[in-house]
């Protein structure tokens, strides 16, 4: 993917400011992402290259709106970026984020499943799927 971020980076500029811009058009497109990404990450399964997910549709929603609610608050942080400067953005943003991403996503943050384990137990199965009201502690 870095050979070909020069590539990318003008459709990637074009993404950040649609959702930073907001409004019809930028709830659309992210609602396009997201159904983009449901599609990629159940190909991404099948391929053994993900996990299943309880809930494909949530995961791939989260993925897409944490990860562009993570780039506009690096925009955010670093207001020296110029997104018309596309390719010095791009790498910029690119290295801020790649490390600990790739990280977080093949090694995990969380030491066990103890906390997944507590939080299964006050949901329905699949999470999401009825209006059963979770048992208190």
């Amino acid at each position: 993917m870095f050979s070909q971020l020069d590539e990318f980076a003008p459709t990637f500029v074009y993404i950040l400011r649609s959702v930073r811009d907001g409004g019809e058009v930028g709830r659309a497109f992210v609602e396009h992402m997201i159904a983009d990404a449901e599609v990629f990450t159940e190909e991404a399964v099948k391929a053994g290259t993900l996990k299943p997910s309880r809930d494909p549709a949530a995961r791939a929603r989260y993925l897409v709106t944490s990860s562009l609610g993570g780039l506009l608050v690096q925009l955010t942080l670093m207001p020296d970026i110029d997104l018309a400067d596309i390719g010095t953005a791009i790498h910029r943003l690119t290295e801020s984020i790649a490390l600990p991403s790739l990280e977080l996503f093949t090694e995990g943050i969380l030491v066990d499943r103890s906390m997944l384990d507590e939080y299964l137990m006050y949901v329905p199965d699949p999470p999401g799927t009825t209006d059963a009201t979770p048992p208190h502690p």
